[in-house]
């Protein structure tokens, strides 16, 4: 089958991700794979060594000339599907349609309101909390979505993973006595870090050793709140900024606890990256976060905005390793049931093929027949992920 992936977005983020791993697994099925993207673009940088062919484009709207030029490469290629990614993406992909027959599937990273999604053959959630947005908001028919999980990093435990947890954390200012709590992703008003750091009074009341580590790339504007309120509070010894990462299960691996506390959530990749790594969450009950994490047994779901039902659950976390080891026992278990990234790619192909065969009329080539996967228990393996670092922010 032919594919275009077709992305707009220059920097990293998660929807980024999610197109490079997905055109790298498609590509190892044996489909021919074509990233469109910007030539200057992180993820046209991550292909080299990898089996997805690459075409530039500006992917500017108007003058039509890029979606004119792109429309006749289409053609010519005779592709079979194009799938879109990033607002810009997804807009650029709905005007394609104008210009070629070529059916379009979209996924939806987010839960923003746009007009657009109505205008594709279908469309793909990253979590059922989206799908149901999707169906109500953006008027998408219910027989034209559905909700295929994350390609979430399945590395292995390395021998040496405590060697490893133990530089990370020396490195970045914590010992071995700190009980670390982790919270990834951009720091801005979305995410909401001011609701754990007036959570921490109350933490450290109970748990006199916890630190912050807070991880990923920093809106100056809302920084200028976070250090306002560390100052306030006197926790500038408590709260450790750490630069953008890209080795996450390392990371993750080094703290002690995920704090997800975001005041909206599509889907949320932290948590589950947490969880492939042993470790508890604690995390607001928004969006497409309740979907990942279960309440008592792989961490704690708290309301938004609640800073005593969050410091609460921090600590009791914090207070008790056996029940910290449990739950990083059962988030791990979870994990491996949700994120099957053979499976999630293969349900990506057969939705193609479906989705071909009703707009082209006509059949699709079928990918190269690979051997079975073995079944086991906690597989620690899964596709290859197109030589991507192991992890992401900007979420």
């Amino acid at each position: 089958m032919k594919i275009v992936q077709l992305i707009s977005g220059i920097g990293v983020n998660g929807a980024v991700i999610q197109c490079l791993r997905l055109a790298e697994g498609l590509a190892k099925r044996g489909h021919d794979v074509t990233l469109v993207a910007r030539e200057n673009s992180w993820i046209h940088q991550q292909l080299a060594g990898t089996q997805v062919k690459f075409h530039p484009s500006e992917l500017k709207r108007w003058p039509f000339q890029d979606l004119k030029a792109i429309a006749k490469w289409v053609q010519q290629e005779r592709v079979d599907i194009v799938h879109t990614h990033n607002t810009s993406g997804q807009i650029f992909g709905a005007l394609l349609k104008m210009f070629t027959k070529v059916p379009v599937v979209a996924t939806a990273h987010h839960t923003k309101l746009h007009a657009y999604w109505m205008m594709k053959d279908f469309v793909i959630a990253n979590s059922d909390h989206t799908r149901g947005i999707e169906i109500n908001w953006n008027r998408v028919r219910p027989r034209n979505i559905e909700t295929v999980r994350a390609l979430i990093d399945h590395t292995p435990i390395p021998h040496n993973a405590q060697q490893l947890r133990d530089r990370w954390r020396a490195e970045n200012g914590f010992t071995e006595a700190d009980k670390v709590i982790g919270i990834v992703g951009d720091v801005c008003p979305r995410k909401n870090h001011l609701l754990l750091l007036n959570a921490m009074p109350e933490i450290l009341r109970r748990v006199p050793n916890a630190k912050v580590a807070v991880i990923g790339n920093r809106c100056p504007t809302y920084m200028l709140k976070i250090n306002a309120g560390i100052e306030q509070l006197g926790l500038k010894n408590e709260f450790r900024f750490v630069d953008f990462q890209f080795d996450i299960p390392n990371m993750m691996r080094a703290i002690d606890l995920l704090v997800a506390c975001p005041v909206q959530e599509a889907f949320g990749l932290t948590p589950p990256e947490a969880m492939a790594a042993f470790k508890p969450v604690v995390a607001t009950r928004v969006g497409g976060l309740i979907e990942s994490v279960v309440d008592g047994e792989t961490g704690f779901l708290v309301p938004s905005n609640n800073a005593a039902a969050l410091s609460s659950a921090v600590a009791k976390v914090l207070e008790n390793d056996d029940l910290a080891e449990q739950m990083g026992v059962a988030g791990r278990a979870r994990f491996l049931e949700m994120f099957d990234n053979y499976r999630n790619v293969i349900r990506h192909e057969e939705i193609y093929t479906d989705v071909a065969r009703r707009v082209l009329r006509r059949e699709v080539a079928k990918p190269v027949t690979l051997p079975k996967r073995p079944t086991t228990t906690l597989p620690t393996t899964s596709l290859p992920t197109a030589g991507v670092p192991p992890m992401v922010y900007h979420r």
